[in-house]
């Protein structure tokens, strides 16, 4: 039983940085790209 919560707890935390480090990439790959729309704005 022991074995059983520590595997979940891993599969848990493995998953958890997973996504924290899928949301962490997605946020610097659309910083690569300009903001269109603040530059009609700036123009206007």
């Amino acid at each position: 039983m022991k074995s059983l919560c520590k595997s979940l707890f891993a599969l848990a935390l493995a998953s958890t940085a997973f996504f924290i480090g899928f949301y962490l990439g997605q946020e610097k790959i659309v910083a690569r790209f300009p903001t269109f729309q603040d530059d009609k704005d700036e123009k206007a």
